[in-house]
């Protein structure tokens, strides 16, 4: 990280977020590519010196520590931690010669009403909450119709997420689901209701599910695991009896 810029987010972004109780580098991480992403959205031609862009980091800054403070609270999203980029602070580009056409085309364009901004910079809040959104879709659909999870721990582990980076927060689940898939599969074994009655497969399973790394992967792991147990049940006479994940 030798970006002068990055350089300075990430020791007042550590500063910030250590008040909070995150002193973790990655996820502080999250944060300062999160702040560069909007100064560089502000300033697309390129960035002027940081004693120029020290007004739109500290509003940035500001709007972390906001942020943080209602996760810590339980509140959610503070509103004042969503805050619009100030139209003037974008750079306005030298006006380029162009042919008449083109010129008379622009004039007929709808100018902006008042009150509305050509900058559009989404906060901190709602970067992460975007990044979360596919992994608690899996969690609330694919996961409780595969049998990993009920509707209630579903939703308790969508808001673990929570006050997390999404890649921290994932990392967190998948380590819970690998359990759980585990104790599915030992079930089984106790039931006899599965092909993985030898230690040798047993051991093969247990690497298996200790190799998921996403959330993705467990389930990808506990439809194939379903589909071989159907099979074995099948072609043993055991059809009548319920699923691992029944």
């Amino acid at each position: 990280m030798s970006d002068p810029l990055h350089l300075n987010l990430c020791g007042r972004v550590l500063l910030v977020t250590s008040r909070y109780g995150i002193t973790e580098l990655p996820r502080a991480r999250v944060f300062v590519r999160a702040i560069a992403d909007v100064v560089d959205h502000v300033y697309p031609k390129g960035r002027p010196s940081l004693l120029a862009l020290e007004p739109l980091v500290s509003e940035q800054l500001t709007m972390l520590e906001a942020a943080l403070r209602a996760v810590q609270n339980g509140s959610g999203p503070a509103k004042d931690a969503v805050l619009p980029v100030p139209e003037e602070q974008c750079i306005q580009e030298e006006p380029v010669p162009e042919p008449e056409e083109k010129s008379v085309a622009r004039r007929k364009r709808k100018p902006l009403q008042q009150g509305e901004s050509a900058v559009v910079v989404k906060s901190l809040e709602e970067k992460l909450r975007d990044e979360r959104e596919p992994v608690q879709k899996l969690l609330k659909q694919d996961c409780v119709h595969a049998g990993l999870l009920d509707k209630k721990k579903a939703e308790a582990m969508v808001r673990s997420m929570l006050g997390k980076t999404p890649q921290e927060a994932e990392q967190n689940i998948v380590e819970q689901l690998r359990q759980i898939l585990q104790d599915q599969v030992k079930a089984a074994i106790r039931r006899k209701s599965g092909p993985w009655c030898t230690p040798l497969a047993q051991e093969e399973m247990r690497k298996d599910i200790h190799g998921a790394r996403s959330v993705k992967s467990i389930l990808m792991l506990a439809r194939q695991i379903r589909k071989e147990q159907l099979e074995w049940k099948k072609q043993n006479g055991k059809g009548g009896l319920r699923g691992l994940f029944g």
